[in-house]
């Protein structure tokens, strides 16, 4: 298969790091366009492509990555659309909640269209350029043709490819989000509970950073559910009681946190073979003298 030569519309963290990655893999950037000419311009010297405005990147492309924001995406579209020559163009965007069917209007003009999302958090392109390979890329296409250079693309990136049936992206997008940015929410509550106590920043940092840092590494050679480990996997109910009034005391919001994060662990628990009856009976209790 004779591979199609890539545009892109949008040259923010995610368009920089693909449209870099791919060019390094030996794909050819026909054109790059941004509502911020510094940042086009500077992409298009890194992959050896042209700057044009966004309505002409199809005429030098022939797979149209929309690597804008998700509220861009629609007015984007229905920009492109007012072209007449797309029936031989593929036309992708990189939303992880939306589905393909926001680019409808290229599809109605004979375009084959769809969505590629990476499933990692573009905070630093250099970073992502030395970490997305050998991640999951989430995908909808179903053109034969489309669906191909997909899994080329994800190939050359040495991705994971997830096929996301059409209605189900929100539910994909959900499950990422739980597990990458509210992440850093709980960190950030962890935090807030140390530096409470008087830790400076770097003292909290150090003891979390050690403790994600390592659970991930957890998760990543022994996997669900050995990798959780705690006063729960150790039926330790004094502690998790103990938990629990502190946090009564200091924030007691942060209370029921805990207690729901403690019951949404159970089938984790029962896998690991721990008795979960006593957990809880120990969590209903507190949350009835609460009421």
């Amino acid at each position: 298969m004779q591979r199609p030569v890539l545009g892109f519309i949008g040259a923010g963290k995610v368009g920089q790091t693909l449209a870099r990655l791919w060019f390094e893999h030996g794909y050819r950037v026909g054109a790059v366009s941004s509502r911020s000419a510094a940042s086009a311009e500077a992409l298009a010297r890194q992959v050896d492509a042209q700057v044009v405005p966004a309505a002409h990147v199809p005429a030098h492309s022939d797979l149209i990555l929309l690597t804008v924001p998700d509220d861009q995406i629609s007015p984007v579209a229905e920009m492109l659309a007012q072209q007449n020559e797309l029936t031989d163009r593929g036309f992708l965007h990189t939303s992880g909640a939306h589905e393909a069917l926001l680019l409808a209007p290229l599809a109605a003009l004979g375009a084959q269209v769809g969505s590629l999302h990476p499933a990692f958090p573009f905070a630093d392109v250099a970073v992502a350029l030395q970490r997305l390979p050998g991640s999951t890329f989430a995908y909808q296409a179903e053109d034969a043709i489309l669906r191909a250079q997909v899994l080329d693309l994800i190939a050359a990136a040495d991705g994971q490819a997830l096929k996301v049936s059409a209605g189900q992206k929100p539910l994909y997008h959900a499950a990422l989000v739980l597990a990458s940015n509210y992440t850093v929410t709980l960190y950030a509550l962890a935090e807030a509970l140390l530096l409470d106590l008087g830790a400076d920043h770097a003292a909290a940092d150090a003891a979390l950073n050690a403790l994600v840092g390592g659970t991930v590494e957890n998760l990543r050679q022994r996997g669900i559910p050995d990798a959780l480990t705690g006063p729960l996997t150790r039926l330790d109910l004094s502690t998790v009681e103990a938990h629990l009034q502190a946090l009564t005391s200091h924030q007691p919001r942060l209370a029921f946190l805990y207690l729901e994060l403690a019951r949404l662990s159970f089938p984790m628990l029962k896998a690991r073979g721990v008795e979960t009856a006593p957990i809880a009976a120990l969590l209903s209790g507190f949350a009835a003298n609460q009421e």
